[in-house]
């Protein structure tokens, strides 16, 4: 009788894996499958399934599937004439696996781990398929050139393999060879030149390997040839002409196609169905004339072709053509006429390309993309700003969504994405019933029509950055919305729509309202931890509303896939994480908890391997949190209301040693809203940190040991509306370059220790109203380079010692309405006069860029000015003070060395 597995033949499983066998005849079908089918029927005695370590004993069978092959095969099989290996990846081959099986025409060793092919496989006189691929062994054994009946050779993803046997042409007979992702090849040996049968050759991601083109003259029965991704293969040869029986061929970003030669010896590949000439640095400019004479091509990919104007005249003739990709062709300037007469088209690729209508005749397409459309034919070596704005307008946008929704009833996946001049779709979008996927992400839409919820075919929605949550129309009950996925609970309760995730894979995921899921198996049901493309997942449950499960038993069932690079959860409800986080997610990168008032306890089971730097972790509304275990790595730590997290870290004793000398893992660290009380000792956690922002968190004066842990600072924010004083460390950080002092309107001067900041290069005053005069001994901070000054409403003007800074470049005041002078003058009261008589410039010579915006108190300029050589930008805004003095020809006549002026000095009503 025939076997069945799970109730389905296990000549289904066995299908297109083993080569249908007959007696000594092995049969042959297409090249494009040689291991289609296993034979239509077999005898009863002629199948083994032989698992978890049984044996057969004292029967002979032609078929087997076994899942040992760590072990020698047993005598009572060595008549078997297929043989296949299953589920074998955690065992290693045995150099006498097979070595007993004499008759063998067919060896899947496809799921065995191969540390080495064993030698003995040349007892095997009957092979003629062989699939070994992922051998892990650097030389393939010599002896395999002795199989001379073998026709199917794979070795595919043999990473360590360094080279084939140089006797490999003597496999005469060899009619497919897989070679694909074997990086360690450099080149072929010379006789592969003898391979004359052979009639596919995969050598794709082959990124060593070399010298292919001197072969390529002698596979004249070369069917398939697939070259992608070699970048060393050299330039196109023209022997590739000769290879008149090709019906495959992929170049996709391979060397051939960056060398710049003309391309018409490919016009004698007439037999072409599939091209594929794909690539990011192709440099070819034109395809040869006698492609539209290529009635078989049903598949043409042409993406990145950046540097062709036009397609060949007769285009239109490929009759036959079904898929067509010109995604990135951003010069071609007749896209439009060259798509009539493509009745088949099926697929249409035109993302970046100069697309202004569509043309009657392409009623059968069933894929779109229109993205990004362009409004004029654009070189992309462009400015990327030129390029970026030049969008295809509304009123063309309007003609081609109508021609879409009127005439291409057979669609099913369009993308119109990244068009920001699309500001409507019509209602008559429900006239596209076959219509699967919608992808209108960045669009200028403010809301989709209602009927769109009437197309019963739609599946998915994509709307990142388009409509807002208001604008998105209830949709049927088996669409969805991506990125941003809304939970919505059935009218009985029964269950959500959670489960229409199973069959997504996006890249981006946002899933909120989690707490309409009814059951953690709805959860577990989507298998979230398989969605292998998706990068970025954010989990969000509404705060303060029932849920149907647990928050912890539904976050135990969504497992996000190891691939996951940022993480963010929000409005979790229990008390503690399930394990998975973080620590089964070796590839995260970065991590947000937001809106957790319950979360008492985070137990970091994380490796603390510099292989598991995060580079950014933010807590954020935590209020609870208290963290357990060692502290995760991250290059940037952002803290907000979360008193407890930083009261958790102080308990954590670390000897502190100043690390200005190694790299510091974390880098930036910023705290808000954390009014403790603590002591500030968690910044033990942080040797050598060159970051810190603090924001609002109470007072720092009572914290003078602070200066022994912050050795290595360069940058230093601080902010707070209650801080009535700069603390007193502050002139004591020897590292200091950047200091900006936000938002402290309680502060009535800097500390005279600042003068001691001598490293500091640039200074940032920002709504300290209470400031009024910023110090004399500014002068001696020599290292100072940016001085920027903005809605200080006290200041009045600049001490002149600002011109001892020879090293100040730039110099920018906003806002600053009780400003009379830009540099106070001499003590004398008068401006330091020249020998010459001549007033000098209050400000350093040095300065590069001077800025002044909203300050209208200022009636003088400082003399001088076109003493400022190096005064390369003049920025004077909204300062109506300065209108007469702008408007002086002696002021145009001293300003006209300035490459860049801007003088705005009206200030508006609504200023």
């Amino acid at each position: 009788m025939i076997l069945f597995i799970n109730g389905c033949l296990l000549v289904s499983l066995l299908g297109s894996l083993i080569v249908a066998l007959y007696d000594e005849d092995i049969i042959l079908l297409t090249m494009h499958d040689l291991v289609h089918d296993l034979a239509r029927s077999v005898m009863d005695d002629e199948i083994i399934l032989v698992v978890k370590g049984n044996n057969a004993e004292e029967s002979c069978y032609h078929y087997a599937l076994l899942d040992d092959c760590s072990k020698p095969l047993g005598s009572d099989l060595s008549k078997i004439r297929a043989l296949r290996f299953m589920g074998c990846d955690k065992y290693k081959l045995h150099d006498d696996a097979f070595s007993s099986a004499k008759s063998l025409r067919v060896l899947d060793l496809s799921e065995c781990t191969i540390h080495k092919l064993s030698y003995c496989i040349d007892d095997l006189k009957q092979l003629r398929y062989l699939n070994t691929p992922r051998v892990q062994d650097a030389k393939i054994p010599d002896s395999i050139t002795k199989l001379s009946k073998l026709i199917y050779l794979n070795l595919h993803g043999s990473l360590t393999t360094l080279a084939l046997p140089e006797s490999i042409g003597e496999i005469e007979g060899l009619m497919y060879i897989d070679l694909s992702s074997c990086f360690g090849i450099t080149k072929l040996p010379e006789s592969f030149r003898r391979l004359q049968k052979l009639a596919h050759l995969d050598l794709s991601n082959c990124s060593s390997v070399e010298g292919i083109s001197v072969f390529l003259e002698s596979l004249t029965q070369l069917e398939y040839l697939n070259l992608s991704c070699c970048p060393h293969i050299g330039d196109i040869p023209e022997v590739l002409g000769g290879l008149s029986k090709l019906q495959y061929l992929n170049l996709s970003n391979s060397s051939y196609l960056e060398c710049g030669k003309e391309t018409e010896f490919l016009g004698a590949l007439t037999k072409l169905e599939y091209l594929n000439l794909s690539s990011w640095n192709c440099e070819l400019k034109k395809l040869p004339e006698s492609l539209g004479g290529f009635s078989q091509l049903k598949y043409l990919n042409l993406s990145g072709w950046r540097d062709m104007k036009k397609l060949p005249r007769l285009f239109g003739s490929l009759k036959n053509l079904l898929h067509l990709d010109l995604s990135h062709c951003s010069m071609i300037d007749d896209v439009h006429e060259a798509l009539v007469g493509l009745t088949g088209l099926q697929y249409l690729n035109c993302r970046e390309t100069h697309v202004s209508s569509l043309p009657d005749d392409l009623t059968k397409l069933r894929y779109l993309n229109l993205s990004r459309l362009r409004n004029i034919p654009v070189d992309f070596s462009d400015d990327p700003i030129k390029y970026e704005f030049n969008s295809l307008p509304a009123e063309n946008w309007d003609s081609i969504v109508n021609y879409i929704c009127s005439n291409l009833s057979e669609l099913e996946h369009l993308d119109l994405s990244g068009n920001i001049y699309i500001e409507k779709i019509p209602e008559s979008i429900c006239s596209l019933t076959k219509l699967h996927t919608l992808d209108l992400s960045y669009c200028d839409l403010r809301m989709l029509p209602e009927s769109i919820s009437a197309i019963g075919s739609l599946k998915f929605l994509y709307l990142k950055d388009c409509c807002g949550r208001r604008g998105i129309p209830q949709l049927g009950s088996s669409a969805i919305s991506l990125p941003h996925f809304v939970v919505r609970a059935a009218a009985d309760g029964s269950s959500s729509n959670l489960v229409l995730l199973k069959p997504t894979d996006p890249s981006e995921l946002e899933i909120t309202e989690l707490e309409n899921v009814t059951s953690a198996g709805e959860a577990h049901s989507i298998k979230l931890m398989e969605k292998r493309r998706i990068r970025e997942l954010k989990l969000e449950w509404t705060e303060g509303v029932d849920r149907f499960v647990d928050d912890k038993m539904l976050l135990e069932k969504l497992v996000p896939p190891s691939t996951l690079s940022r993480l963010e959860i929000c409005g979790y409800s229990s008390v503690i994480f399930p394990g998975w986080v973080v620590g089964q997610l070796p590839n995260l990168d970065s991590l947000v908890l937001r809106e957790m008032a319950n979360l008492e306890e985070w137990d970091i089971s994380y490796s603390t391997g510099e292989e598991n730097v995060l580079t950014r972790v933010q807590i954020h509304d935590c209020s609870m949190l208290r963290m357990k275990g060692p502290l995760p790595k991250a290059k940037e730590w952002e803290i907000i209301c979360s008193d407890n997290v930083l009261s958790s870290w102080d308990e954590c004793i670390v000897p502190h040693t100043c690390a200005s000398s190694s790299s510091p893992v974390t880098t930036k660290l910023s705290v808000s809203d954390c009014k403790g009380p603590h002591q500030w000792r968690w910044l033990q956690h942080f040797p050598g940190l060159p970051s810190l922002s603090i924001n609002n968190c109470g007072d720092l004066t009572g914290s003078p040991d602070i200066i022994q842990l912050l050795c290595s600072l360069e940058e230093l924010w601080l902010e707070g509306e209650d801080m009535e004083e700069l603390p007193i460390w502050l002139g004591e950080l020897p590292s200091l370059k950047n200091l900006t002092i936000f938002n402290s309107n309680g502060v009535k001067e800097l500390n005279e220790n600042m003068r001691q900041l001598t490293k500091l290069e640039s200074l940032q005053l920002a709504f300290c109203e209470s400031i009024s005069a910023v110090p004399h001994w500014l002068g001696e901070l020599t290292s100072l380079k940016t001085l920027w000054i903005h809605n200080s409403g006290g200041l009045r003007s600049l001490p002149a010692s600002i011109q001892q800074l020879t090293s100040l470049q730039e110099i920018k005041i906003i806002k600053c309405h009780a400003l009379e002078h830009v540099v106070a003058e001499t003590e004398e009261g008068k401006m330091k006069l020249a020998d010459d008589q001549q007033r000098e410039s209050a400000l350093p010579t040095s300065l590069k860029r001077l800025c002044l915006s909203g300050c209208d108190g200022i009636k003088s300029f400082p003399e001088g000015i076109h003493q400022l050589t190096n005064l390369q930008d003049l920025e004077i805004t909204r300062c109506s003070g300065l209108k007469e003095w702008c408007e002086l020809e002696e002021t145009k006549t001293k300003l006209a060395c300035i490459e860049t002026k801007v003088c705005v000095l009206p200030r508006p009503l609504s200023y």
